[in-house]
């Protein structure tokens, strides 16, 4: 196992060198060995430093963006895996997480793969899927049941035949950054909608009015300068929300960003505004046990999510 977790980079690099040989030249820094094997991916952006920062220069370069590979994540390597998101369909944002992890480390041939079965591409689907949140894939080598188990329970989410193989269609949705934990639990925890309890409660707060609203939506689909009732963008949902509970909010999450009174991290109740990457351009109602309610983008449904899991710029309460 010892000797497997040490050749996984090298593994991963030889065919991402391919797969980049196979457009054009090799810049010069992709000649460098990526190490890109951890227990755990954190989300990449500019000012991230370290072996992770470094592991996504290096896949970025090998991927055909130019991105300096020093382990000092800069606004230059940030535009660069805007633009890598941008080609695979995801939102161009200058912050990589479980998305841009597991598209960057899928990247390369999509072969038919199934229980037992070992080598390099057993190697690059296991670290995809670890970085996609999926920790309970060994980066093993070899297609075990551990991995059956997982991809099953992918397939299931995607409503498609749980056979615990993946063929060229899985890794394709890997390579665009479809498949992450964050949506296979998504999915399962929006199949019925919770039961809210009535907004009119007279000892109801503003905050808690606002998320019993939120959670009667959750399922809806996400829709760009949606306000509902069918459809909802991250403010529409937030600014609907909070109008049941009588306060008016405007429909963008940096001008909500600018109301009401700011809360820290560590005081934050129902219903309040919580919002997420750098510029200010997501917003959610938080929902207790660190997660919030959020519309999340085109394809997805309004849903919960863990806070940790995008990057938190700070928080306010209207009412």
């Amino acid at each position: 196992m010892g000797r497997i977790l040490k050749t996984a980079a090298s593994l991963v690099t030889g065919l991402a060198l391919a797969a980049t040989a196979a457009v054009g030249t090799i810049p010069a820094e992709a000649a460098k060995r990526c190490d890109v094997t951890f227990k755990a991916y954190q989300p990449i952006r500019q000012g991230s430093t370290g072996a992770q920062a470094k592991a996504m220069e290096c896949l970025l370069t090998k991927a055909g963006f130019a991105t300096t590979v020093n382990g000092r994540f800069s606004a230059a390597d940030a535009r660069e895996l805007a633009k890598f998101r941008k080609s695979i369909g995801l939102d161009p944002l200058t912050v990589g997480g479980r998305r841009a992890w597991s598209a960057l480390l899928s990247q390369g041939t999509t072969p038919h793969l199934k229980k037992g079965e070992h080598g390099r591409a057993v190697v690059r689907l296991q670290l995809a899927l670890r970085s996609a949140g999926f920790v309970k894939v060994p980066i093993a080598g070899r297609y075990n049941a551990a991995t059956v188990a997982v991809i099953k329970t992918i397939q299931k989410s995607r409503h498609v035949k749980q056979t615990g193989a993946v063929n060229a269609d899985f890794w394709k949705a890997l390579q665009a950054g479809k498949i992450t934990a964050t949506t296979v639990v998504g999915k399962k925890s929006t199949s019925k909608k919770p039961v809210a309890k009535p907004a009119s409660n007279k000892n109801a707060t503003k905050g808690e009015k606002a998320l019993a609203y939120a959670k009667k939506q959750l399922g809806d689909p996400y829709r760009r300068g949606g306000t509902g009732p069918n459809g909802w963008d991250c403010s529409g949902l937030t600014m609907k929300a909070w109008q049941a509970a009588g306060v008016k909010l405007p429909h963008s999450s940096g001008q909500q960003y600018r109301i009401g009174k700011k809360i820290s991290k560590s005081d934050l109740r129902s219903g309040d505004l919580v919002f997420f990457y750098r510029g200010i351009s997501h917003v959610g109602l938080y929902a207790g046990n660190g997660k919030v309610i959020h519309a999340p983008r085109p394809g997805k449904q309004v849903s919960y999510i863990k806070m940790s899991h995008m990057p938190y710029m700070g928080a306010r309460r209207p009412g």
